[in-house]
């Protein structure tokens, strides 16, 4: 039998860490409020590369095509726009490279309140408008209607408090659904956690702009070696590899690391979007030769996710029926 081992420093830092999250929960959620829209919350219990962006997305498409209009609220990690925002430009740096993947689709609000974000929303135009939350389920201060939790490989019930575990809260009912990721078998292993329906799913990379000839492969993200495989596997190519930190503001002396590097491939570079939306600038600033190959990850459901997307919906139409009854 394995037995896990943790040092006291490693179950008191964890024990601080509950404490502080109960009190920052017990904290704001006195103050919560819904939005005047219906809110859907694509989140995680565990602290990154969970899959919420191309989750996020992907919730957002569904909206569309179903004839509402999807407006994204983030907070933009690594970004320095602390109030509430409407993105009008692709400036990673400004509003955070997730935040410039979103709009690119739709109208995104960017900043660290999101109840101020939700009032924002007023201000766009369409119908039927429906706020999609990228992260946010530990933000206490906005209600959420509908809650949905993405885990990977790694279960939720079966991990432990932060830093020991990957944890950042403590996994509640007071969610709608689960999606997790195929496992690297293939297999579909769909389990229900007290009830709360779930869902499998696949991660897909896909080449968004370039070529798949061979060259040095660039990877910022939580699980850049599962990144750099998938590219590769993907592009059916093996090349140099080159690891950054998750959320990376790139330079100009990473740009000249990676000019150099990919000098024997033609300075041809393989990255993901969210890295791109970071180097393409640089590239173009700088007048580099380096030819990017820009790969992107959707999700696809393994099954049928309909009782889902109409759960969501039905959702949906209760807020706007009741919430415009209270407020007319």
């Amino acid at each position: 039998m394995y037995i896990n081992f943790f040092s006291p420093s490693e179950l008191v830092t964890g024990s601080i860490y509950l404490l502080g999250q109960r009190i920052d929960e017990a904290i704001r959620s006195k103050r919560a409020k819904h939005a005047p829209y219906p809110t859907i919350c694509v989140g995680n219990f565990q602290a990154g590369g969970t899959g919420k962006t191309p989750a996020t997305l992907w919730v957002a498409k569904k909206l569309k095509a179903l004839g509402f209009t999807p407006i994204i609220l983030i907070r933009g990690y690594k970004g320095a726009v602390s109030k509430s925002i409407i993105v009008d430009t692709p400036d990673a740096y400004t509003y955070g490279d997730e935040t410039i993947l979103h709009a690119q689709h739709f109208p995104t609000i960017v900043g660290k309140n999101r109840r101020e974000s939700a009032e924002l929303a007023s201000t766009i135009p369409g119908e039927n408008k429906v706020l999609v939350m990228d992260d946010g389920l530990q933000h206490y201060q906005l209600l959420k209607d509908f809650s949905i939790v993405c885990q990977k490989n790694a279960r939720f019930e079966e991990d432990q408090m932060l830093p020991i575990g990957r944890l950042r809260q403590i996994p509640h009912t007071n969610i709608d659904g689960i999606l997790s990721q195929i496992n690297e078998a293939g297999y579909q292993q769909v389990k229900s956690w007290k009830g709360i329906p779930e869902y499998t799913f696949e991660r897909i990379t896909s080449l968004v702009s370039g070529s798949k000839q061979q060259g040095l492969v660039v990877c910022g993200v939580a699980n850049p070696d599962d990144c750099l495989y998938q590219i590769q596997k993907a592009g059916e190519f093996i090349g140099d590899e080159m690891k950054f930190r998750d959320h990376h503001r790139y330079n100009a002396a990473d740009l000249a690391r990676i000019e150099h590097a990919a000098k024997k491939y033609d300075y041809r570079v393989h990255c993901t979007a969210k890295d791109a939306v970071k180097l393409a600038p640089l590239i173009t600033a700088g007048n580099s030769p380096i030819k990017l190959s820009v790969w992107d990850v959707e999700i696809q459901p393994v099954g049928d996710v309909q009782p889902l997307i109409d759960a969501m919906v039905a959702k949906i139409e209760e807020v706007y029926t009741n919430r415009s009854q209270k407020q007319a």
